[in-house]
């Protein structure tokens, strides 16, 4: 009876101190929480005059004398801001004439695109799913290619919009094009051994020096062909033919690039693409382009000190105030991101959840639609001084990038930056929650 009685008090003891133990580890694991997210805890509160401030989506007003409006996004893979893309093009093309769609893809990725929304063949969910960037491989995507295409058909060609990439980096179809363009207008006899050395995705040796100058050899024989053909009236596919050369050789000097340069160069030649683009929209079109890019490529400033300058940074030195800045943010939410690893070489997407320290953002909790537009400009100290002072004061924002682990979770500063969002932007779109964009494939 003894024994029993023994049994039963040791058991009564063994699960207090059970008790005891997951009580100090769910309280441990509250507290390193609670220590991991303390910014975003104490971001999470009402500002009245952010919300008294705010202004809707539709009062979004673009000053006539802007050239270039950049649309950033803080994640690649959350919808809203992929939607956004669509949103904003639209208002542009309706209130302000705007007639070109440029976005962060290789230029010749995005070829085929343009020659849908011209009333080619294919179909948009297709041409989307074809490109190099598998962010782009969504259904918003193939809706922006969509409503160019039927917004085409209804004006005079005149008034035709145009889809462009202005990236460098995946010269692959850009090697097709030129391939195409040679046998459909009869060039012949040129070697493309080192061009296609150079694309081959079976090619494990890496691009030397000698090899980059056969190359650039190549490229120069195809873009002196296709300038005899043509005429000083040349037509948009010739155009972009010699362009094409251009931009896949701004492919090459990207290999030899060190590291912590890479970000420059990159920026400084989607930088140029850009000037180049608005420069043939001024002989074809209004004159006037949007661009859809990471937040982190439209910044007017850098928003890290490993990128020495950015593609925004340059436009804002080379046009002033004929470049606007629209940046992004979000409080909470999903991102569809590809998954960096280092015990597979597997490519997979994950949606990862994630959340800034942006008080900004926090307050489109309180809106309708769950989100908000701040333009920085109209905002001032005698206006609304407590919303001022915190857009010119440094604050946790999100910038999710294309690849993305876990042990972020701990360091938070490699999907965030901490900055004053009017130093960045000239204006910002909040929202308060986004959801993982979903690819199609």
């Amino acid at each position: 009876m003894e024994r029993k009685y023994e049994m039963k008090v040791l058991k009564k003891i063994c699960k207090v101190i059970l008790a005891i133990i997951l009580t100090i580890v769910l309280v441990g694991s509250l507290a390193a929480a609670i220590a991991l997210n303390y910014k975003t805890v104490l971001a999470s509160h009402k500002v009245k005059e952010v919300v008294e401030s705010a202004q809707k989506f539709d009062d979004i007003s673009i000053p006539e004398n802007v050239k270039i409006v950049g649309v950033g996004e803080a994640t690649h893979g959350s919808s809203e801001f992929q939607t956004l893309k669509l949103e904003m093009f639209e208002k542009l093309v309706e209130e302000n004439g705007f007639t070109a769609f440029a976005l962060e893809a290789d230029f010749a990725d995005c070829l085929e695109a343009n020659e849908f929304i011209q009333g080619g063949e294919g179909n948009a969910r297709d041409i989307v799913n074809n490109m190099s960037f598998k962010i782009y491989h969504t259904v918003e995507m193939a809706r922006i290619l969509d409503w160019m295409r039927e917004y085409n058909l209804s004006v005079p060609k005149e008034k035709s919009l145009r889809f462009y990439g202005f990236d460098m980096q995946n010269p692959e179809k850009g090697v097709d094009f030129l391939k195409n363009y040679m046998a459909e207008n009869g060039i012949t006899g040129i070697d493309t051994t080192s061009l296609d050395y150079f694309v081959d995705e079976e090619r494990t040796e890496q691009i030397t020096r000698e090899d980059a100058e056969k190359i650039k050899a190549e490229l120069s024989e195809i873009r002196k062909a296709v300038e005899a053909l043509s005429d000083s009236q040349q037509d948009f596919d010739t155009i972009c033919a010699i362009k094409t050369t251009e931009n896949i050789e701004s492919t090459l000097g990207y290999i030899f690039v060190e590291d912590l340069d890479m970000y420059a160069y990159r920026d400084q030649a989607m930088a140029d693409n850009v000037t180049w683009i608005l420069e043939l929209e001024k002989k074809l079109g209004s004159g006037k382009v949007m661009l859809a890019a990471h937040d982190g490529h439209i910044s007017k400033v850098p928003p890290s000190s490993m990128m020495p300058t950015t593609m925004g940074h340059i436009l804002k030195e080379k046009y002033g105030d004929e470049y606007y800045s629209l940046g992004t943010d979000f409080f909470k939410g999903k991102a569809n991101i590809s998954v960096l690893s280092i015990t597979t070489e597997e490519y997979q997407r994950k949606d990862y959840y994630v959340t800034t320290a942006d008080p900004i953002a926090y307050q489109a909790k309180y809106m309708k639609d769950k989100k908000f537009y701040l333009d920085f400009g109209t905002i001032s100290p005698e206006t609304y001084k407590k919303v001022y002072d915190l857009v010119h004061s440094p604050v946790s924002m999100g910038s999710v990038g294309e690849g993305f682990t876990g042990i972020y979770y701990i360091y938070h500063s490699a999907y965030r930056t901490e900055m004053a969002p009017a130093d960045l932007y000239d204006g910002m779109i909040f929202y308060y929650q986004v959801h993982a964009t979903v690819p199609q494939y």
